[in-house]
């Protein structure tokens, strides 16, 4: 894939998205707030691109990847008015429908555009398949990595800003207030991946990316960033206004202690 390429790429993912517009032209707020994410998931990804030093071919096809990460978000807002997959439908394998049937990767070479959609379609899978051939795996766990740190920002970003109140589609529509699950606080203290369908809270929520700092960034530029951005103490302090449940202190300890490990062996 060559940088040309990526332009014409560019050109098109946003013809696509302009199709979400009002009748005044504007972006509703929701879809809006996806735009921005893919523009921010696209420069992590370049930053963590070059500190793992990808060389320049490589990297094209990891912006592409994190370009079309979410295309599949804007028709699932559309139509379910959610970006709750389990109510709906999963986006990713949406996102790999929109690039076909919009011919996006048209004038792409066979092998990348191949990549690229696996990329896309397990970018939120719990678990990248083992046997998975080596280049879709690194440009799959760059575009994982990629979309959890600029995850961390859009909930900093809208807690901040009130439109997590105005809008709590952006977190699932869960329960504010309320203790974790247990079930999520164990996932997460042991590293394993967590199950969505023991998702209930606010404070599950926002745990499940506490876990991502527990082995979920596979990338090391990745968890650096993460932690020069004080996703951790972020969470903790967050958390700490939902619920007084120890099992917050349990997972951020977790957390906090699985970073320093890592920190050192850097």
């Amino acid at each position: 894939m060559t940088r040309e390429f990526l332009e014409t790429l560019t050109r098109r993912y946003q013809a696509y998205v302009d199709r979400f517009r009002d009748e005044a032209g504007h972006l509703p707020h929701l879809h809006q707030l996806k735009v921005d994410h893919t523009l921010c998931v696209v420069a992590d990804a370049q930053r963590i691109m070059a500190g793992e030093g990808w060389a320049a071919s490589a990297q094209v096809a990891g912006e592409a990847c994190a370009l079309l990460h979410d295309v599949g978000r804007h028709s699932q807002l559309k139509e379910f008015g959610t970006f709750r997959d389990a109510a709906s439908i999963d986006h990713a394998l949406r996102g790999v429908e929109v690039i076909e049937s919009e011919r996006l990767l048209e004038g792409c070479g066979a092998d990348t555009r191949k990549r690229v959609l696996t990329a896309v379609a397990l970018h939120n899978k719990k678990d990248v398949p083992a046997t998975l051939e080596a280049e879709a795996a690194l440009l799959t766990h760059l575009v994982r990595d990629a979309d959890k740190l600029d995850i961390f920002r859009v909930l900093e970003t809208v807690i901040a800003d009130g439109s997590l109140e105005r809008n709590p589609e952006i977190a699932w529509g869960l329960q504010v207030q309320g203790a974790p699950s247990p079930e999520v606080v164990a996932a997460v203290s042991m590293g394993r991946s967590v199950d969505y369908g023991h998702v209930r809270t606010l404070s599950d929520f926002v745990l499940i990316q506490v876990g991502w700092l527990i082995g979920g960034l596979r990338n090391a530029t990745a968890l650096r960033l993460a932690a020069e951005r004080k996703a951790l103490e972020f969470r903790e302090v967050f958390l700490k206004t939902l619920s007084s449940d120890p099992g917050v202190d349990v997972c951020c300890e977790a957390a906090r202690a699985y970073m320093g490990r890592q920190a050192g062996v850097a």
